[in-house]
Parts: structure tokens; sequence; C-alpha cells
């Protein structure tokens, strides 16, 4: 046999040990689902009426009793077997809604059982070893992370810290969950235990300018200016390209008095970013603060046309333009910025450090059907053109 035919011996092997591995998991029709193992026997007969009670049982079994517990017509069922697993499984892609929900029905199930067999508290706690499945694998850390970034985006900060420890635990390696653990705590106020979460993350990952803007934006907040101007000169260093920490590193600046510096760092993160609204109004004050108005008064008015709503740049503008002599101007820009709720007249408004950044889930291997397909289609493709051409 020569090497095309060794190839395609191989690439039917292959396809053989796929149909077979697919016939064989259940698991597969779930696009998420959840097991434990409540270590006991358990007597079905009796779970047919607490079930009935509440759900719709589809099948029962010696070995498996099942139930319908959609509420939206999707095919959300449960299956209690005889030996003592509990699988819960559903046609949704695995997200925090479908965990909390898999999770309710996971204990109203263990709760079913306990109806009618007293179990242990060791029993009891099999809901803390559940095991959750997407796609008929075991979640992966960069899944419960991009599930952790849905919550911190939707403002479930406390709630997020969960789903980020267990990507930790899926993947020690990966940096991106340390790091957005870091952003769901800052949103707590909890900036130490966060600046540990960055200091973690950047174990893993040490050049990440990302991670190294969040860590000095954080020592900013507890005003530790010092540590925060090494991590954000390095943040700029490994990406000169980073807008937020050029802005961050200026407000550090201005706090330290380095106002030349701090418009040099501005000018950096427009250089970048021009329609960064914050950058334009600090510019601005570090300009202003040198006595150049209508440069500064430019500035502001790049700021607010940005960002409306920005009450600060408008107040900046009355500011410079009272100090260029212009009052009646000067009155329409303070008339906006108290309108805005912004009543600050006198003293220039520095805005502070910009939030930090999360940092998306990893790429995700290609599953193994989807690389024996590719070798299926070679295969296929390679049988046609022996047929064409013998």
């Amino acid at each position: 046999m020569n090497i095309k035919g060794w190839l395609g011996f191989v690439a039917g092997l292959l396809f053989l040990f796929c149909m077979i591995s697919i016939g064989a998991s259940t698991d597969q029709d779930y696009a998420s689902h959840i097991t434990t193992d409540l270590g006991i026997e358990v007597n079905l007969a009796t779970l047919s009426s607490p079930i009935n009670a509440t759900y719709k049982i589809i099948d029962q079994q010696t070995a498996v009793i099942s139930w319908s517990f959609s509420k939206e017509g999707k095919g959300d069922i449960g299956f209690i077997y005889a030996d003592g697993r509990i699988l819960l499984g559903s046609q949704d892609k695995f997200s925090p809604s479908v965990k909390e929900r898999l999770d309710s029905e996971l204990k109203a199930a263990i709760d079913i059982v306990n109806s009618s067999q007293l179990l242990t508290e060791d029993q009891r706690i099999a809901t803390e070893a559940a095991v959750y499945y997407s796609g008929g694998q075991r979640v992966d850390a960069g899944t419960w992370n991009r599930c952790g970034n849905i919550l911190v985006e939707s403002g479930r900060f406390s709630s997020s810290l969960f789903y980020y420890d267990k990507s930790k635990d899926a993947d020690p390696s990966f940096a991106n969950p340390w790091n957005n653990e870091g952003v769901a705590l800052m949103d707590l106020y909890r900036y130490q235990e966060a600046i540990t979460c960055y200091s973690e993350a950047l174990n893993l990952s040490p050049n990440n300018s990302v991670i190294l803007n969040n860590r000095g934006e954080s020592f900013c907040r507890i005003k530790k200016f010092s540590q925060a101007l090494d991590d954000l000169n390095r943040s700029c260093q490994f990406d000169p390209s980073n807008s937020l920490a050029w802005y961050n590193k200026g407000v550090v600046l201005s706090a330290l008095g380095r106002y030349d510096e701090a418009q040099g760092c501005y000018g950096k993160s427009l250089e970048a970013d021009s329609y960064n609204a914050n950058a334009w109004n600090n510019k601005g004050v570090a300009l202003a603060r040198k006595g150049l108005y209508k440069d500064a008064l430019s500035c502001f008015s790049n700021a607010a046309t940005i960002n409306p709503k920005l009450a600060g740049a408008w107040a900046n503008g009355g500011i410079a333009l009272q100090n260029l002599g212009l009052e009646n101007k000067s009155k329409d820009a303070f008339s906006s910025a108290k309108a805005l709720g912004y009543n600050q007249t006198k003293n220039y408004y520095d805005a502070p450090t910009m939030p930090p950044l999360i940092l998306e889930e990893k790429k995700e291997k290609m599953p193994f059907f989807g690389i024996t397909s590719t070798i299926i289609l070679i295969y296929l493709g390679y049988i046609r053109r022996r047929i064409s051409h013998p």
C-alpha cells in the first residue's frame, strides 16, 4: 500500500472512531448540563409523586427517571439514576443565567430525593461537587472567564467572582481571570485585593500592557503614586499605542504636580485615541495652568464636543473664557455645566483615572470532531480523485 493508501486508511479509522464516540455519548444532546453524584442508591419508585407535583415526568424505568423542567418550551430535562447520579440538561448555551437555572433545578432534584429517603449532610453537599458541561465537554477556563465578564458588564460584580475562580481552577496558567477579578474587585472598592489579583496576573503575563495599566490605576486610587507611575511607565513601554495607559499616567503626574510631563502624556493618549474626551479636558487644564488659555479653550471645546455631558469640560471652558475676558460666553459655558449638575466655577476640573479593562477569553481549541471532520473532508476528496482518475 502506498503513502496515499495509508493516509486514506488512517482517515477512515478516525472517521469510524468519531462516529462510534458520538453514538455512545448522550451528553452531546445538551448545549449545557450539570451532573453530580449523591453517593447512594436511590429508590426511584418513590420519586414519581413528588416529581409530578411540580414537573412532568417524561419516562420512568428501573434505572432512571426523567422529567421536563422547561419553563420556556425548550429542552430542559432532568434525570435521576438508581445509582445516585443526577443530570440536568438544557438546550441553551452555557451562560450565567443557564448555570443559575441548572443550579436551582439541581437543588430541587436533591430535595425531591430527600423527601422520600433522608439524605445525610455529606450527600446533600453534592451541589458543591457538581460538574458543569458545555457542548458535552467540561466547561473550560475561557468559558468561565466569559461568563464572569458578562456579569461584570451587567454590573453584577460580586457574582462574577465565582466564575473567575472557576476559570482559574480550570487553567492555573490563564492570566485573564486574575485580571478580570481585579476589575470586579475595583468596582467593589476592594482596591488592595484588586492589586493582589493584578499581581498574580502579571506573574503569568509580565509584559501585559493592559494588566500593568489596571494595577497602576489601582495604586493611583489609593494614592500610591510612585507604584502607580512605575506600572504605567511599563504599560506605555510595552504598548506605546495604549491610550488609556498614557492618560492614566498623565493623571498621576498631575497629582504629583508635574504638569508639563502630564501634558505630554495627554498628547500621547490623544495620538492613540483622538476621541478621548477626558484626555482633551485634562490637556486643557495643563495648558490653562501655564496661562495658555486660548489653547486650553480649544481642548475644552473638543472635550465637550466629544462628550456633551462632561460637565467639568464646560466649567473649565467657562474659566478659560473668563481669563480671556469673554464674560458673556463664560456665563453660557457655566450655565451648561450647571444644567448638568456641576456648580464648581472657580477651580479647574481634572478628570480622574479611567476604569480598568477586561481581558476577553482565550481562543478555544478546535474540538476533536472539528479536526476529524477536516480529515474526513480531505479523505473524501482523495477518494473522489481516485474515482475520477483511477
